[in-house]
């Protein structure tokens, strides 16, 4: 039967609107889309005479983590001679959140600016289209080159990414810091939410991190842990920093060829601090922390904003600056300061600081990344509470500073039951982190811990990015490679430079 509605086009919208049915509603989906920048001067100039190579390597810079983890591996492909560029996602463009690219003169190698703005799901579908149109570009304009994305950890441009490149271009990708999985201690199960724990129960809660199994917890952070996932299933070449992160992805069926253990590229970045000094020192702009003996103290995963754990966190915040002798330096992200002024306890910590500001300072973010391993470096901090995974990972290249994970799981649980440098501390009420910091602080390495001689698990510094560069300029050098996903290559049946566009 022959379809007789009418139907008409909106050219502007670019979707059919069926007059036959009364739509009372539409939704606004949002404003045009921010052009992609391209320095074609630098792209056509990538394969140079010097290189007899055909492919190169794209570094996805996007958040603030990205920009000191991923700038070794640039440096190192320079020395190498492998090309390489970056690729800048373009959300932290203001001059604190993308601080980092001038810090690391990373500036000079973007070749592609992607411009990406909004919020979460205006972030992840601008990254998806615009991601997928620069791949197209690079294949129409360099005609039998490849180009391999190497994108990083569990950051939503980990994710949303590598998704546009499969779908774009039927082709997979690298991954630094690969295979991140959450776990939690069995003992977090027996916790009870309004209970006021006593000092027996703090120290077995403690040690018990050390004896007990460890679960998956795929839940959080949010969206990290999704991204990963989502990373992996389209990763061809995994960078992990351990063992255990390769083991993950082994029992979730990943080809073991193609999972390399080469440790975690900040530590190559913390060496490169400890190198050139920042032109104007952390106690400069904060007098304060030169005297005395800190805690410095980062919140801001999603998870732990919202009501109950923040008041908690909070609330822990204030018992501890109360009731003991502790100095912390709060450090403020934009989340938490959202989070503050929603639950209404901007005011509260505001009056803490007031009211004693000789054991409390409240600062805005670091803008330099020198600045966070200077202080930590300084021996006038002693601890760090925090809910970042990256902290987790830094600390252990601090044998003077003591962690504290402010969550109920971690991505990096290796930093507990392997390196000894970590406690998981549930922000479940006020009580249990002035408990079981106070814990910590009095016994030491009482309990089984070695703060003071951590396991360095993650790599030798100023080595994880050489690792990670040979292994990719050997792939490279093979005539036989390819980044397409199909089964018959991992099988060895044959190898083809499959060019079908298909999608």
């Amino acid at each position: 039967m022959k379809h007789t509605r009418k139907a008409e086009f909106d050219i502007e919208k670019n979707f059919e609107i069926d007059s036959s049915v009364n739509y009372p509603e539409k939704i606004n989906v949002g404003e045009k889309l921010l052009p992609i920048l391209i320095n074609k001067k630098n792209l056509n100039s990538l394969f140079s005479k010097k290189s007899d190579l055909d492919k190169a390597m794209a570094i996805v810079i996007g958040t603030k983590p990205d920009f000191y983890k991923q700038a070794p591996l640039l440096m190192e492909s320079k020395r190498q001679g492998l090309p390489a560029f970056i690729i800048s996602t373009g959300q932290h463009y203001d001059d604190l959140l993308g601080y980092g690219i001038k810090e690391f003169d990373l500036q000079n190698s973007i070749i592609c600016d992607l411009q990406i703005r909004g919020n979460l799901i205006q972030k992840s579908s601008d990254l998806m289209l615009k991601f997928g149109y620069f791949g197209r570009y690079t294949k129409n304009h360099l005609p039998n080159k490849g180009i391999l994305p190497i994108v990083h950890g569990d950051t939503l441009v980990a994710g949303i990414a590598t998704l546009s490149w499969v779908f774009g271009l039927g082709q997979k990708v690298s991954q630094n810091e690969s295979g991140l999985r959450s776990m939690s201690p069995l003992n977090i199960l027996h916790i009870k939410s309004k209970s006021v724990p006593n000092n027996l129960a703090v120290e077995k809660f403690i040690t018990d991190q050390l004896s007990m199994k460890w679960f998956l917890t795929r839940e959080e952070p949010f969206p990290e842990q999704i991204d990963t996932w989502v990373c992996s299933a389209g990763t061809k070449y995994f960078f992990v920093p351990t063992k255990l992160n390769r083991d993950h992805l082994i029992r979730e069926g990943y080809p073991p060829d193609d999972i390399h253990i080469v440790g975690n590229s900040v530590v190559d970045a913390i060496d490169l601090k400890r190198k050139k000094k920042p032109s104007k020192s952390v106690f400069e702009l904060y007098p304060k922390l030169e005297s005395g003996n800190w805690i410095r103290m980062d919140i801001h995963r999603r998870e732990n904003l919202t009501k109950n754990r923040f008041n908690a966190i909070i609330g822990g915040l204030v018992e501890l600056i109360k009731n003991t002798q502790f100095k912390i330096v709060l450090v403020l992200l934009n989340a938490t300061i959202s989070a503050l002024n929603r639950h209404d306890l901007y005011s509260t910590i505001l009056d803490l600081e007031q009211s004693y500001p000789e054991k409390f300072l409240i600062t805005p973010l670091w803008k330099e990344y020198g600045h966070v391993v200077e202080f930590l470096d300084s021996g006038k901090c002693w601890a760090e509470i925090t809910d970042s995974g990256s902290m987790q990972e830094e600390l252990l290249y601090f044998p003077n500073v003591s962690c504290f994970t402010v969550r109920f799981n971690t991505d990096r649980p290796e930093t507990v039951f392997d390196a000894r440098g970590n406690i998981l501390v549930p922000p479940i009420n006020k009580y249990w982190l002035p408990k079981i910091v106070s814990a910590v602080y009095e016994k030491e390495e009482g309990f089984g811990f070695n703060f003071g001689k951590k396991k360095m698990i993650y790599g030798q510094p100023g080595k994880v990015s050489t690792k990670i560069v040979r292994i990719v300029k050997k792939e490279f050098e093979s005539k036989e490679i390819n980044f397409f996903p199909w089964l018959h290559q991992r099988l060895k049946y044959w190898h083809e430079a499959d060019d079908f566009d298909y999608l």
